[in-house]
Parts: structure tokens; sequence; C-alpha cells
């Protein structure tokens, strides 16, 4: 389109008025709109690995949970959900005056810039579609917590109202430059706080409300047949996404991008090691034999890795990337193995211990090893000089869990004693896929028939022999 209007490829110039030119650099463009195309693919991926790691009868359900939050969150985002997080206001609440895009709407394909936190000149559109996929996935981790136990209408509903309740404050606290969050000094560069905290602590409480599954055991991962397939793809899947979602969150196409990229991958990667070692070591202490490394284990620690370098992606050293993975993920991997002694909430798929521990670790490692001679937007850390730092994180995470808490326990209150939120002990025993959806297991009935009709011919041959009679054994 440049080309056909006389326009230099490499910038785009839009006439603001007559003092003022905005400069949209096309590869600035080009990366934020990838960018949300790879965190936007990131909810069916979360589906995949949450729907994995579910017995077979919530698999359909589970997947339903993350994918249905694509089509609530949009909508929602488009008609207020932005206004209030990046619209003018005070320092905790923005205003209606972006509310269904009225004024995005009217400006030149070209670009535009609708207010000042969109330094880096790229068109308004293009940043609301990019934090819209951010607010798309957050409540869908909280789906994780609340496995084969939550009604659908409740859960939907819930996803509103957590999203413009508690999800829209906390982003405009910490990720515009007019929150209260942001200007004390709080740092959190691709959603730390604002994403994996406070959907961890979140699942917490909203599977502390619900309670456990009818069958909850906290000695055993999973009763039924799972998955795990699904979950590999989804890891991967995710890995891939996290890219644009830590890159592109540097909000343009430099070095900050790549080093966030990098950063992202090696923290994975370290998260990884650590947590097959301690798998091996932890299998050598219960007396196996052979090396014992755990498929779902690897899986999260994947994850764990990407969460706790998210909050410091483009403010750190890689080297540093490298010790917030091996951090992450021997903390965590540490909780998880002592978790089932003394934490016998049931957060079915550790949404609390890998986002919202992990979270909150990411953020703290953020107050410690960041540097502004990586990135001159951000803050030293403790490391280097600025010791305050570290106190304005945690009370980034205080403010954070508290608000996410509190937001999530109304929110589910009003529901259980208006509606109602929880599926019933037979429900439950009969899955999700089949009351929810009306899916019917055909292969589980082929499955039960034939042991049904042996049993019941036993039982028969078993009445008509008499008492007294010679029994030959083969």
């Amino acid at each position: 389109m440049s080309v056909l209007l006389g326009v230099p490829e490499h910038v785009i110039s839009l006439k603001l008025d007559q003092s003022d030119t905005l400069h949209v650099g096309t590869e600035n463009v080009t990366a934020i709109l990838t960018s949300t195309a790879l965190v936007y693919m990131m909810t069916p991926a979360l589906a995949c690995f949450y729907g994995g790691l579910v017995e077979n009868k919530n698999f359909l359900n589970q997947l339903f949970l993350s994918i249905v939050c694509m089509a609530i969150i949009p909508v929602q985002w488009c008609l207020i959900g932005y206004s209030f997080t990046f619209g003018p206001g005070t320092s905790t609440f923005g205003s209606f005056d972006y509310a269904i895009q009225r004024k995005a709407s009217l400006i030149s394909l070209l670009g535009d810039n609708l207010h000042d936190f969109n330094p880096q000149s790229i068109p308004s559109l293009a940043f609301v579609a990019f934090q819209c996929s951010f607010a798309i996935i957050t409540p869908a981790l909280i789906s994780g917590a609340v496995v084969g136990r939550m009604k659908l209408v409740p859960y939907m509903i819930f996803v509103l109202l957590w999203t413009t309740c508690c999800y829209d404050p906390l982003t405009r606290w910490i990720f515009s430059q007019q929150g209260w969050l942001c200007q004390m000094g709080v740092i959190d560069f691709a959603g730390g706080l604002v994403i994996h905290t406070s959907s961890g602590t979140s699942g917490l409480v909203a599977a502390s409300i619900l309670g456990a599954r009818a069958q909850f055991d906290p000695d055993v991962v999973n009763a039924g047949q799972t998955n795990l397939p699904f979950t590999i793809i989804g890891t991967g899947l995710l890995w891939v996404g996290w890219m644009g979602f830590n890159g592109g969150s540097a909000l343009v196409a430099n070095g900050i991008t790549a080093l966030a990229i990098f950063n992202t991958n090696v923290a994975a990667a370290s998260s990884m090691i650590i947590w097959i070692i301690l798998d091996i070591i932890h299998g050598k202490f219960r007396g196996q034999n052979s090396f014992f490394v755990s498929i779902p284990g690897i899986c999260s620690a994947t994850v764990v890795g990407l969460v706790v370098v998210t909050p410091a992606a483009g403010y750190i050293q890689p080297g540093y990337a490298i010790l917030t993975g091996l951090i992450g993920g021997f903390i965590i991997h540490s909780f998880l193995f002592g978790k089932k002694h003394f934490f016998h909430i049931d957060d079915t798929l550790d949404v609390f211990s890998c986002h919202g521990l992990g979270g909150l670790i990411g953020t703290i490692l953020a107050g410690i090893f960041s540097q502004t001679d990586v990135n001159r937007e951000g803050r030293n850390g403790a490391l280097y000089g600025n010791v305050v730092q570290l106190g304005y994180q945690m009370i980034g995470i205080v403010v954070t869990v508290g608000f996410s808490a509190i937001c999530t326990g109304i929110i589910l209150l009003l529901l259980h004693v208006t509606i109602g939120i929880r599926i019933s002990r037979v429900d439950q025993a009969r899955g999700l896929d089949n009351v929810a959806h009306g899916v019917i297991d055909v292969e589980r009935i082929q499955r039960t028939q034939p042991t049904k009709l042996f049993t019941m011919k036993q039982k028969t041959n078993d009445t008509i022999v008499p008492q007294n009679a010679d029994v030959v054994v083969p």
C-alpha cells in the first residue's frame, strides 16, 4: 500500500496536525502484529496443554474452558476493557473515552497515536490487539484450577467479571504509564504480575471456594487415562508463542526484542535441565534402579522457566536469564514435591504453583538482576546498587496477590449464592464432556459392556451349580 501511495517502505508518515508528524516504522508494525498472532495461538496451545493432563471424561470440557475466553474477552476488550485499562483517567482507573474503539476506528489506515502511552509509534489498533491477546489468555490460565467441577454458565460469567474487575485495573496500575504502581517504580516487562501472579492467585482462591473434586486424592496425580501427547504439543506451541509474548512486549523491533526472545529460550531450557536432574535424584531416593524423568513434569518445567523470566525478559543479561530459570525450576519442583504432604487444596493442574509462584519468583528476581545498561527503559536492581527496587517489587506482589484474591473471592461467592457454581458429585463422576457438552464416550461403553456381560454369565452359572456337587479342576 505504501508503494502505491508513493511513501517509502521503511517509514510511513501520517500528518496529525500542523506541528506533529507520526513516524510508523513498518518493521515495528510487522513485529507487533506477528507477536499478536503468536500470543493468540497460545490460548489454543494452553487448551492442549491442560487438556492432555485431565482425565478423558473431562478432556473436551477443558479445551472449551480455554477456547471460550477467545469468544468473551475480545468483545469485552473492544467495548470497555481497553478503555478502562489504557484510556484517559486517574492512576487507578481509566475511562469510557476509548469505549467501542470509536476513536481508533476513525483514524487513517496508515497509522495513529491516540495517547501518550504509545511512544513506540505503532498504530494504536495494533497495540489494542496485542494487549487483547494478553487479556484472553489470563483468565484461561485459571481454568486449570477448576477442572471437572465448575458449571459452564457461571464460569463464563466469572471470566467476564474477573477480566473487568480484576485484570483491567491491575493492568492499568502496572502496564500503563499512568498507573500508580508503574509510577512508583514497579517493573514487569511482560506480565509476571499482571498475568501470572494474578491468575495463579485467583486459581488458588477458586479451587478453595469450589472445593476438591469428588474423587480427589492428593497422593495420586491422576486417577484416569490422560492424553499426554496433547500436553507435549501444547508445550511446544506455548514455547513458540512465548517468543511473541515476551519479544512483542518491547513494542518495537530492535535489540531489546531480540534480548527478550533469547532470554525466554534459555530460561525455559535451564528450568528443564534442573527439573530433569531433580527428577533423577528423587527417583534414586525412592529406590528406583533406572533413571526416572516425568513427562508431565518436564512440560511443566518448560512453562515454569517461561513464566519466571517473563517479568525480567527485557531487563536482564542472558546469564541471569539462565540463573532465573534454574532458581525458578528448583524452587517450584521442590514445592510440588512436598505439596501433597501439606497443601491439600485441589488446584488440579498446579496453576498457583507454576504461574502464581513462578510469577512471584520472577518479579523478585527482576528486582535483583535488572540493569539500565541492558535496557534504559528499566531500572537498576538490588545487585546494581538500587536496593529499593526490591522493595517496589515486593509492594507490587502484595498488591497483586491481595487484589486478585479479593476480587476472585467476591465474584465466586456472589455466583455461588445466586446461581450456583459447583457440579454435583454424580455429574463429576460421569464427566463434564457428557454432562456439559452431551458427548458420549462410545469406546468406554464398548470397553465396559463385555466385562459386565461376562460377570453376569459367571454369576448365572454359579447359581445353577448345586452346593454339594463335585468340582472338577482341570
